[in-house]
């Protein structure tokens, strides 16, 4: 069944909600998260997702060799790189009015259950799971007591753990839980997304599936679509040369206008279900089918024989698939040399 989300709906048989993630790309300038928040309208995108975190809310302070991390983050220490990463929560408010007013629907990652109440009091409508926070069963069990929606994201994780995860949530009384595949690496390589993986989970866990592309580009959304993900995911940011550990890797607005206007059409490409002959297609139902055509004048009570018709195109006469057979059939009319044989030429 489909999902309704404010003024947007998520479901098979919609368009692929796109879900425009803001993540460090604040940086902690109200203006310019603002300026995000146009951005994502204006190349058509559905969602304005935020992250509510806290250096404190995810790590502690603290020298040991496995605080250490790559410097492309722009720091060394997993506590200086969420301290620096973080959105200030007072941004939060004045980002979903923002969205709101340009028809986007606001919504954020959760990753301590402090900070639900703050959350709740936005009136966020779903609440998304970040891959790091699967095996967090207490974050978990918090979010699904609420009763909202939830996009639970799928990297790093191991078809135990996400039915662990999932039995966590069930247990608490979750109303919609959709999976996003995801490949947690940033950027993430192209051969190692794996969107049959996604089918897979889907498939194994009986619930509707998306995908969080961490790629530079535009084709694994595109091709994720294409594959029946409901929702796709994406980081993005006005200038992929700013500073800060998302700009390298977000996609530009360019990219989000391609995303955007690609699924459109992939939505259309898809269509219904319903496999039928569409408007399209009747005049080629009409001109390229085959039936029976006289080879030459016959009269009136005259038995059609093997000599007397053909099955050609255009389908004006009895169709070639017909369980009527043809021989032996004795005309109640007159058919000129060229016409179609039609139903009514012959006795009932």
């Amino acid at each position: 069944m489909p999902i309704n989300l404010e003024n947007k709906v998520l479901g098979p048989d919609e368009k692929a909600l796109l879900i425009a993630e803001v993540s460090a790309n604040h940086d902690k300038d109200l203006e310019q998260a603002l300026a995000l928040v146009d951005i994502a309208a204006d190349t058509g995108w559905d969602c304005l997702k935020l992250q509510t975190y806290s250096a404190d809310s995810l790590t502690v302070r603290s020298e040991h060799a496995s605080m250490q991390i790559d410097a492309v983050w722009g720091k060394t220490n997993l506590h200086e790189l969420y301290q620096s990463a973080c959105m200030p929560m007072e941004f939060h408010k004045p980002l979903f009015d923002r969205a709101r007013e340009r028809n986007l629907l606001p919504f954020t990652s959760i990753y301590d259950p402090r900070d639900l109440d703050f959350i709740e009091e936005l009136g966020c409508s779903l609440y998304k799971i970040a891959s790091f926070e699967l095996t967090f069963d207490a974050l978990l069990a918090t979010v699904a007591q609420t009763g909202k929606p939830i996009i639970l994201s799928t990297g790093m994780a191991t078809l135990p753990e996400i039915e662990h995860a999932l039995e966590v949530l069930d247990k608490n009384n979750a109303s919609v839980v959709i999976l996003l595949h995801c490949c947690s690496s940033y950027p993430a390589p192209i051969d190692q997304i794996n969107l049959n993986a996604m089918l897979n989970i889907g498939n194994t866990f009986k619930r509707e599936v998306g995908y969080s592309d961490h790629t530079v580009g535009s084709l694994a959304a595109l091709t994720a679509a294409s594959m029946g993900a409901v929702a796709i995911e994406k980081h993005f940011t006005n200038d992929a040369t700013r500073q800060g550990p998302d700009h390298r890797f977000s996609a530009t607005p360019e990219i989000m206008r391609q995303i955007a206007e690609g699924i459109e059409q992939i939505h259309q490409l898809k269509g219904s279900s319903e496999k039928r002959t569409t408007d399209a297609e009747l005049v080629s139902r009409e001109k390229g089918r085959r039936s029976a055509f006289a080879l030459h004048a016959l009269s009136a009570g005259h038995t059609i024989t093997e000599q007397d018709f053909r099955f050609v195109r255009p389908n004006a006469g009895i169709p070639a698939n017909t369980d009527l057979p043809l021989v032996g059939q004795k005309l109640t009319t007159n058919v000129e040399a060229g016409h179609p044989i039609r139903y009514s030429d012959i006795a009932s």
